[in-house]
């Protein structure tokens, strides 16, 4: 089963925090970021004594098992609740930002936090940002990112966040420092930061925030696949057969409706049936044999009975076809009945949107 979830991983101070915010902002969704999580421990930690010199998974044991921590819905967002309070700016001091370092390597911490971090999928779409996401917490992620930028590029960014640095460090040092965790992250024996398979990486190193989150923003609305051409489907000039045209934009919203968890015998489980009661096609430029296709799948409506899916099929940057489909949702006695709802809800993350 599909894990809706939008997996931001990447190195210390690449932007993930500031990028998963404003992506889940544009989409409506939950943003989680582990990394206060894990910050979270090591505020509560050294109010009880622990810091770095001392930190152990014995001395944290019982930190863990009064620890009381979630997510709570505000007028400012998802905030993280710590055992009653909402320690945002405490989280950010350098005490905390050290030892979390430190606790963050620590097998048992590790282990106590993903428990925390599963149980918050499930109820529908959420942003989580941090090392492992991808790779180790929702390796069935719907959707994975691993967010980088050079060292020198991080390391300013780190500098102009309150609270990140120690007062009077260089740029220099900075990104030294950036470059020391990079190796500390990679090469620990438990959970080292990594590519997750699958994850697409964008390297902001030459973006501004707006462009970067446009970049994720385009990305993430719109499901992808690809489909080489096989001779079969052409006539004896190796051209796509314009029929075959209809047939893609099958395959691309299979394959969509599949990534969120809802393949047409689940719906069929579910007692409903979705077949195609409109199509329409434009035709800008052939496809031939043996090129590699890119169908990109979107919902323009989803609404009563009906959903309108926007399909566009390209060879590189070229735009060869772009349709609509319109499905009409029946039951087993073939009567018009309104889309189940945990589809629509399921299927929001690719709802056409008005640009923000």
């Amino acid at each position: 089963m599909v894990s809706r979830v939008i997996a931001i991983d990447g190195p210390a101070a690449s932007g993930k925090s500031s990028v998963a915010s404003r992506v889940a902002d544009y989409f409506g969704i939950p943003y989680i970021s582990t990394g206060s999580m894990y910050r979270a421990i090591a505020y509560v930690a050294s109010g009880e004594g622990v810091d770095c010199g001392n930190a152990s998974a014995e001395l944290l044991k019982p930190v863990l098992s009064k620890l009381q921590m979630s997510y709570v819905a505000t007028a400012n967002g998802m905030q993280l609740c710590v055992n009653g309070k909402f320690p945002t700016s405490e989280l950010r001091s350098e005490k905390v930002a050290a030892l979390t370092s430190v606790i963050a390597a620590i097998p048992e911490v590790r282990i106590w936090l993903s428990v925390k971090q599963r149980e918050l999928a499930g109820a529908g779409w959420i942003v989580m940002e941090g090392r492992d996401i991808g790779s180790e917490i929702f390796p069935d992620a719907a959707m994975k990112f691993y967010l980088t930028a050079s060292p020198w590029v991080r390391a300013k960014r780190r500098m102009a966040q309150k609270g990140e640095t120690v007062s009077g460090a260089t740029l220099e040092e900075v990104a030294e420092a950036i470059s020391a965790r990079d190796r500390q992250d990679s090469q620990r024996k438990v959970s080292p930061l990594k590519i997750a398979d699958g994850a697409t990486v964008i390297d902001s190193s030459d973006f501004e925030l707006d462009e970067t989150v446009g970049v994720f923003i385009k990305l993430i609305s719109r499901h992808r696949c690809e489909y080489r051409v096989p001779y079969a489907d052409t006539d004896q000039m190796g051209v796509v057969y314009y029929a075959n045209y209809l047939e893609y934009f099958e395959r691309g919203r299979t394959e969509m409706l599949r990534s969120v968890g809802f393949s047409y015998r689940d719906m069929e489980k579910m007692g409903v049936f979705m077949p195609v009661a409109e199509a329409t096609c434009h035709y800008y430029a052939p496809a031939r044999y043996d090129d590699l296709l890119t169908i990109h799948s979107w919902i323009i409506s989803a609404r009563g009975a009906r959903m309108v899916i926007g399909s566009e099929i390209y060879c590189g940057d070229k735009l060869l076809v772009k349709g609509s489909v319109t499905l009409g949702c029946i039951d087993g006695s073939r009567k018009l009945v309104r889309l189940p709802e945990n589809l629509i809800k399921a299927c929001s993350i690719y709802l056409e949107r008005e640009e923000k």
